[in-house]
């Protein structure tokens, strides 16, 4: 099985804390891996494109002093949307 990258790793433990039922409704622990890294390299993807796309909105002569910021507020964003799901009825009080 692939390995997964920070974005995977972050995911699957976001799922086991605040989301296990979500989790073992996925299936065997393989279907669960394999969930996983698909997810894993559909946020790298979704990530890179829409940093690329906002760092076109960044003036040229700022872009290389942009570019890890734009990077992180993409991935926020992305995060939002994928990783940070509504968490279960009682795991609300769980820390990561």
């Amino acid at each position: 099985m692939a390995q997964l990258s920070r974005h995977g790793r972050l995911a699957r433990e976001y799922w086991e804390t605040y989301r296990p039922q979500a989790l073992e409704s996925l299936g065997t622990a393989e279907e669960q891996e394999t969930h996983f890294v698909v997810l894993d390299r559909r946020l790298m993807e979704r990530i890179g494109s829409l940093a690329d796309q906002m760092l076109q909105e960044v003036p040229l002569e700022e872009r290389a002093g942009a570019r890890n910021a734009v990077r992180a507020q993409a991935q926020e964003l992305v995060y939002a949307q994928e990783v940070y799901l509504p968490k279960e009825p009682g795991t609300e009080h769980r820390e990561l």
